[in-house]
């Protein structure tokens, strides 16, 4: 007798412990960028700005075709003759990552952590 209600409150407790699929968040994977365009491309300009707290970001034409991250440097300011005023910038660049997440594609900042949903930018897994 007491197997028996051993057997039913382990089962009682695996059930009520065991999520449901809709309660499970998809991992976060490394993806690449399909089919861009501009409208991708200012998305994807404007979601790095954000994230970095930055006025505006230019990123290249093919920026996360190739490759899940992509390294953003801050513009360095040069005189009249090309060199830079303020001499050697010691700045960290800052790395962020194209993402995806079930059927939503993402943009992490890597050394803060901080993401950004992407509505317009269609990307694949990086290793697909």
């Amino acid at each position: 007798m007491l197997k028996r209600y051993i057997s039913l409150i382990s089962v009682l407790v695996m059930t009520g412990c065991m999520a449901t699929e809709s309660e499970v968040q998809a991992p976060l994977e490394a993806a690449l960028l399909i089919n861009p365009n501009s409208e991708t491309h200012a998305e994807l300009q404007l979601a790095i700005a954000s994230l970095l707290q930055a006025s505006n970001v230019i990123i290249a034409d093919n920026a996360f075709t190739q490759y899940s991250q992509e390294v953003i440097e801050r513009k360095q300011h040069k005189d009249e003759n090309g060199l830079l005023i303020m001499g050697r910038s010691n700045e960290i660049p800052a790395a962020v990552q194209l993402l995806k997440q079930g059927d939503t594609c993402l943009l992490r900042h890597v050394q803060s952590g901080n993401t950004a949903n992407l509505s317009q930018v269609r990307c694949q897994l990086e290793n697909h």
